[in-house]
């Protein structure tokens, strides 16, 4: 889904000129002069967005003034040479792209930024663990009484089976508060900026915190922080103390805003205990009892306009064990199914060109038995016994509270 970054790229923009602005009336000429190229260049990145060709001179026009501003202030005559690290070198040996200065790894940021429409009511059960998240960003941003101090968490760490809604609920978070959401797969991060990583993660938290409130969702969370005694390299040693230091507030540097990390794993026994210490809440996702899978069922076909031949109580009975990805994915399979059934003249049509296709109207009828065997037979559940009971005793042997308590 494309975003619009329009808005983040102008309130960095901003964020730079009233730095470069303050630097310079306590006559700060090269602090100013830094900020400045910095506003000069967000600038230059909004006028791109501008849709009106005037906007767009206009904005380009202000930010040669800024730029020239800037080289004024810094004795330069032309624009800074970028502070461009040496190209790291991947475990193959051959060199990867780089990012440059800080706001090269700020505009990679903003490609992080997704836009979120979730909602929670979106989402099949998991009640409890939805109620833990709510909780915790409540009491971040609710007034409290005056001379009152209330702790609030800003780290949640959300673990158990692929494929249990763990992305859906950081999605539907960010959705809720209309907050910024930032959607870092932490294996892509690392494969992409080989050695660069920390500049990434320091760069990430703050954009977010300009662009407050935010939501920095880490998936995949177990590749950034291996456990100790697991071979993990000084690089990796060096991102988990930067994210620590995150995580810890110590680089906050702006106490009205509201940054919420939620980092999830499906493996939560790889990371570090010095790592799990830092989240004030570590939720367990659980596969989906009979109510959920019914929610979902009924957000996957009734409110999508479709019926089903097959009892719902037959369908909740027979995905016991399933995931809600995996129980999606037998709604799609089994619709996809009934619309080839139902219209079997549709790849026909598809070769006659784009033209045909548009005026084709398909149709549609209750699901079949046949259609949802035919699904049951392409989905099996991943996670069996073994792998449950390893989450549980996991939980008992690090937290120390039952697995069956679903949010600790």
């Amino acid at each position: 889904m494309s975003v619009d970054l329009s808005g983040s790229i102008y309130t960095l923009y901003k964020d730079a000129r009233q730095k470069g602005d303050k630097a310079r009336k306590r006559g700060a000429d090269q602090e100013a002069a830094k900020h400045y190229f910095a506003a000069a260049r967000w600038l230059r990145s909004y006028a791109d967005s501008a849709l009106d060709a005037e906007i767009r001179k206009e904005r380009l026009s202000k930010a040669d003034q800024l730029l020239s501003l800037a080289r004024g202030l810094a004795g330069q005559t032309g624009f800074p040479e970028s502070r461009k690290p040496a190209l790291p070198t991947d475990k193959t040996g051959s060199q990867k792209e780089s990012a440059t200065g800080e706001d090269d790894y700020e505009e990679e940021v903003l490609q992080l930024i997704h836009k979120s429409d979730v909602r929670w009511d979106q989402i099949g059960g998991l009640d409890d663990t939805k109620d833990a998240i709510k909780s915790a960003y409540a009491l971040a941003l609710a007034q409290k009484p005056a001379g009152v101090q209330i702790s609030s968490w800003r780290n949640l760490l959300l673990y158990g089976p692929p494929g249990t809604g763990k992305t859906l609920l950081a999605a539907a978070t960010a959705g809720n508060l209309q907050a910024t959401f930032f959607n870092v797969k932490v294996s892509s991060l690392l494969s992409k900026y080989f050695g660069e990583s920390t500049k990434l993660i320091t760069a990430l938290y703050s954009v977010a915190r300009r662009l407050s409130p935010a939501v920095i969702f880490l998936d995949e969370f177990e590749s950034l922080t291996p456990a100790r005694g697991s071979g993990e390299s000084g690089s990796e040693r060096r991102i988990v103390s930067t994210l620590l230091a995150e995580l810890d507030g110590l680089q906050a540097k702006d106490d009205d805003s509201f940054v919420l990390t939620i980092c999830a794993t499906n493996l939560p026994w790889l990371l570090d205990l010095a790592i799990l210490s830092r989240f004030q809440r570590r939720i367990y996702v659980p596969l989906p009892d009979a109510p959920a899978r019914e929610a979902i069922f009924n957000i996957q076909l009734t409110k999508r306009g479709h019926q089903s031949k097959m009892p719902l109580s037959e369908l909740v009975r027979r995905t016991e064990g399933y995931a809600g990805r995996e129980i999606e994915q037998i709604g799609q399979i089994a619709i996809n199914k009934m619309i080839r059934r139902t219209n079997p003249d549709l790849l026909r049509i598809v070769d006659q060109g784009l033209d045909q296709l548009s005026k084709y109207q398909l149709k549609v009828e209750p699901l079949d038995i046949r259609d949802i065997e035919f699904a049951f037979d392409q989905v099996k559940p991943l996670a069996d016994e073994k792998v449950l009971k390893k989450y549980t005793e996991w939980q008992a042997d690090v937290m120390e509270r039952p697995v069956s308590k679903q949010v600790s």
